[in-house]
């Protein structure tokens, strides 16, 4: 959804072109007002059987639905302390950070573009029990996913197991 109004005056915005694109423009502050995609966190945790942990959503967008957990990073937090704040929040499990797995790139539910952090973690401690967004939670074996509605979830799973399988040869 385009901004309307400007965020620091409160102007009605208007459509100008800069650089070739379309942009809202405050005639108040004379300024364009810039849509940036909004950061986003996602863990993988995999089972000592290489299956992985996903929890079902309990809020939109996609109730009901099986994700890896995932979350907004919030002002001042660093994207690795985000995502394991998040994990512990949907999961219950303390865990470290084994790697930045990529970057993926998504439209958003509520955010016309979302960027998502995809990160490789090891539990270190705790027992998996849904919390906070999450109503339950799951380890599937690859070939066995129940559906994934994110696709930034569905690349991240997908680019980790091509990669376990290239390593495997």
């Amino acid at each position: 959804m385009k901004p309307l109004h400007c965020l620091h005056c409160g102007s009605e915005l208007i459509p100008r072109k800069e650089n070739g694109c379309d942009r809202q423009f405050c005639p108040s502050c004379n300024a364009f007002v810039y849509e940036n995609p909004v950061p986003v966190v996602a863990g993988i945790i995999l089972d000592t059987a290489s299956r992985v942990l996903l929890v079902k959503r309990g809020v939109e967008p996609c109730i009901g639905k099986w994700t890896l957990p995932s979350g907004f990073i919030e002002i001042g937090e660093h994207p690795d302390e985000c995502i394991l704040r998040e994990v512990k929040e949907e999961t219950n499990l303390e865990c470290k950070i084994r790697k930045l797995l990529g970057v993926h790139q998504q439209k958003g539910w509520k955010y016309r573009s979302v960027i998502v952090l995809a990160y490789l973690l090891d539990i270190i401690s705790g027992e998996p029990k849904a919390g906070d967004d999450a109503v339950d939670i799951g380890y599937y074996e690859y070939e066995a996913l129940p559906d994934i509605p994110f696709s930034s979830h569905r690349n991240i799973v997908h680019d980790l197991f091509q990669n376990i399988r290239n390593t495997r040869k």
